[in-house]
């Protein structure tokens, strides 16, 4: 299961879900937004749980180790959910790199018809920030007049992800970012870390379980270390040095759109940190930019460091040549860290198929 039974990580829009939902005020459609892998889908299927479940009452409704209790769990219906084999439980989810007009044809045509044993019939449609314009216009024709006894749980980043006229139809509910804490003691219970390397994961994962396991499973923290002490090399060698390794780093790297994000979470961890203005707390992170410069530049200075990494992973998406992207990014670095705070911005990135100078 996605996380442990009964809990998504979001109480409180659990919360709002079921008392909509006992007191006979759900609406026809649901807009649950935030970030990946914070348990969107989780508790869009809790949600699924709820309108269907025949044995819960609405006494049964109470907080259980942390979590509020949406469902019995148990009956027919749960369970069937939970299997992912209930016909009246719909997950649509991208074919190929969006979700298509076809899906969507398709998807009206199975909600003329009654729910075939449920209560209400439950649409999850997932990664709505994909839908394909055709395909968003068919939907808002379907959320303009809804079927009766059909119910629509739209995920999505941010409501400015999808039309205007598709929000405007939606109940708004927005998901948080997970407890660091959650995160750690998921990732021990399903990764088998230990708690001190969890720790470190869920802080750098900023709420997000998704990314913990993607960076735990794929070595990334050790990556990023790696890649930052390679950076510092750059920043304290002479411009001789500095091109000939920024070439030879272009030339060993597999995923450079995968270092700038490890850099990119490392200044983060910093950022934060040097919010916190704890000494203490960032000895606790574990973190090696003690013994970097980071820990001595101000905030304006780090976010300034965060925007040039976030452009140039744009400019990498516009396929700039890799060695020409390292060379712009190390020098603005170089100059926020060493020199004029990068506000002359004297290294201009490299055009790709797109002008997406800084």
């Amino acid at each position: 299961m996605w996380m442990q039974k009964g809990f998504t990580g979001q109480p409180q829009a659990q919360r709002m879900l079921l008392r909509m939902t006992r007191e006979g005020r759900l609406p026809h459609a649901v807009l649950l937004t935030g970030m990946p892998g914070i348990g969107k889908k989780a508790l869009a299927l809790e949600c699924a749980k709820a309108v269907n479940c025949l044995s819960f009452r609405k006494e049964d409704s109470r907080i259980a180790g942390g979590a509020l209790t949406m469902a019995c769990g148990q009956c027919l219906a749960c369970t069937k959910i939970a299997r992912g084999v209930h016909p009246d439980v719909l997950v649509i989810a991208k074919d190929g790199t969006s979700i298509k007009l076809e899906q969507i044809r398709s998807l009206k045509e199975r909600c003329r018809v009654h729910p075939y044993e449920g209560q209400r019939r439950v649409i999850i449609l997932e990664d709505c920030q994909d839908l394909t314009e055709e395909a968003s216009n068919a939907l808002l024709k379907i959320l303009e007049e809804p079927p009766a006894s059909n119910l629509f749980l739209l995920l999505a980043p941010e409501p400015y992800s999808l039309m205007p006229t598709i929000v405007s139809r939606c109940c708004p509910i927005r998901c948080r970012p997970l407890d660091s804490q959650d995160v750690a003691a998921m990732l021990q219970d399903e990764l088998s870390l230990d708690p001190t390397r969890a720790a470190r994961l869920a802080r750098l994962s900023f709420g997000s379980l998704e990314r913990a396991r993607t960076w735990a499973r794929e070595g990334l923290l050790e990556r990023m270390e790696a890649v930052m002490d390679r950076l510092e090399r750059l920043l304290r060698c002479s411009m001789i040095e500095f091109f000939q390794d920024v070439a030879q780093w272009a030339k060993e790297t597999e995923n450079l759109e995968q270092d700038l994000e490890c850099i990119k979470f490392a200044v983060r961890e910093v950022l934060r940190n040097t919010l916190r203005s704890s000494a203490k707390a960032a000895g606790a992170a574990g973190d090696s930019n003690d013994r970097t410069p980071w820990r001595q530049l101000p905030v304006d200075s780090l976010l300034l460091v965060l925007e040039v990494i976030e452009t140039a992973a744009q400019h990498q998406r516009a396929h700039v040549a890799k060695q020409l992207l390292l060379e712009a990014v190390c020098l603005k670095i170089k100059d926020v860290v060493y020199g004029q705070g990068g506000k002359g911005h004297r290294y201009p990135f490299p055009r790709g198929r797109k002008n997406l100078s800084l």
